[in-house]
């Protein structure tokens, strides 16, 4: 099975040449912020070629956060995951958040306490792939090389323990790639650089 994977568009979706595959991975910062924007990013993905189509969203995507039963009605091309589960294709569990540790005021954010307690504690000890927006701590979270970690502690511990084989995230711009740690293997998928330009592709892993 093949795994596509993207995030932090900011709406420059339609500027990306998505590469095919079986599985394609959203993971946030869309900037949807009305239901034009939902509107706009589900008739891109109806021009996409992959069977399945998994979206969180992101710290930027206010509408997400403030209309939570209407997401589904405009994502008609995708799976909408607000700290879900799903079953991929290959029988492979995966979940999906939109959270991250609170930085100023943006959407989908709390203190690493009620990160652990809320959201990070219902993730499945049988999860194989989980999709959330922003990094563990430690791993592919720094804005500038060398930079401060940015990612959340308490998503890290609950790496350790669950040791699932992948993470895919986005959120901090600067640490795009890959990074095998352990039992797992991180992918930080943004497409933008720390600038706000369109420099990195979106990352496939066959699975």
């Amino acid at each position: 099975m093949r795994i596509v994977a993207i995030g932090d568009t900011h709406t420059q979706h339609n500027n990306i040449k998505v590469p095919e595959g079986d599985v394609l991975l959203f993971a946030g910062d869309g900037e949807f912020r009305s239901i034009l924007d939902l509107v706009n990013f589900n008739r891109w993905l109806s021009g996409l070629k992959h069977k399945h189509i998994i979206v969180i969203a992101g710290n930027h995507d206010f509408f997400c956060e403030k209309h939570p039963d209407e997401i589904k009605l405009y994502f008609t091309e995708a799976v909408y995951l607000r700290n879900e589960r799903y079953e991929l294709p290959n029988g492979m569990a995966l979940w999906g958040s939109p959270m991250t540790r609170t930085f100023m005021d943006w959407a989908f954010m709390d203190t690493e306490e009620n990160l652990d307690r809320n959201y990070w504690s219902k993730i499945p000890k049988s999860t194989d792939l989980l999709l959330v927006h922003g990094p563990a701590y430690g791993h592919l979270d720094t804005a500038v090389p060398g930079g401060a970690s940015l990612g959340s502690k308490s998503l890290a511990k609950r790496m350790r323990k669950l040791k699932i084989p992948y993470v895919v995230f986005g959120h901090i711009h600067g640490s795009y790639g890959i990074k095998k740690t352990g039992d797992s293997a991180y992918i930080n998928c943004s497409v933008l650089d720390e600038d706000y330009q369109l420099v990195n592709k979106p990352v496939v892993v066959d699975i």
